[in-house]
């Protein structure tokens, strides 16, 4: 698995139904080679730092693969629309079946550990023009994933990650992003994922109110 490319914005101010918005979401392609550390990338900041950003927000890792699958819905070309849903690092194939919350990859001098999948909210809707993308971003599942630094370092584009750790008893990225959005509880899935040593605070708080909702309240 290699970046296809290094994509960052600072916040800026755009028009979106007669208010203004602050927003990080439209994210450039970098050429150049680009220091990381615990924040992410250099030349990147967030604009909603509830939402994005921080230790375990680091940088948010999308898959090239679901490109094309979009250009079909939206009826657009989007082959070289780098950072099209705001992701930071695209990856030529970063499949969120076959990698899971822990997981560590190497890649130049840099370690990257996976904390959690992506939570959209509606500012992805206005970066695609699309009142509807939303809802159709989670419905399709693919939602990408973000991950802390481990060790700072340098990347470019071409950089490939290696997968050099999995952690123990954790869970696939797509199946904790079911157990986010779907209405129907799986109380052992919910309890499996808050016992995963990984998995951001911000997503078990969620789980657990979920169990809390069906009764179950030993974890809090």
């Amino acid at each position: 698995m290699k970046i296809l490319s290094l994509n960052i914005s600072e916040p800026k101010k755009i028009q979106f139904n007669g208010k203004t918005l602050v927003t990080s979401i439209f994210k450039k392609p970098v050429i150049k080679s680009l220091k990381m550390n615990k924040l992410g990338l250099q030349g990147d900041k967030q604009a909603d730092l509830n939402m994005h950003g921080g230790i375990n927000k680091a940088l948010y890792l999308f898959s090239y693969t679901h490109y094309e699958y979009w250009g079909n819905i939206l009826n657009k070309d989007f082959t070289r629309d780098y950072g099209l849903v705001g992701e930071n690092l695209t990856l030529d194939d970063f499949d969120e079946n076959k990698y899971f919350i822990g997981d560590e990859f190497e890649l130049s001098n840099i370690i990257l550990k996976i904390t959690q999948p992506r939570i959209p909210c509606y500012k992805l809707s206005v970066k695609m023009n699309n009142k509807n993308f939303l809802k159709k971003f989670i419905e399709y599942g693919h939602l990408g994933a973000y991950a802390k630094v481990i060790k700072a370092g340098e990347v470019k584009t071409g950089d490939k990650l290696n997968l050099v750790k999995r952690e123990n008893d954790s869970m696939s990225i797509q199946k904790i992003s079911r157990l986010i959005f779907d209405k129907n509880d799986n109380i052992d899935d919910l309890k499996k994922a808050i016992r995963i040593k990984s998995l951001s605070e911000e997503i078990k708080t969620e789980f657990n109110k979920k169990l809390v909702k069906q009764g179950h309240y030993e974890n809090i």
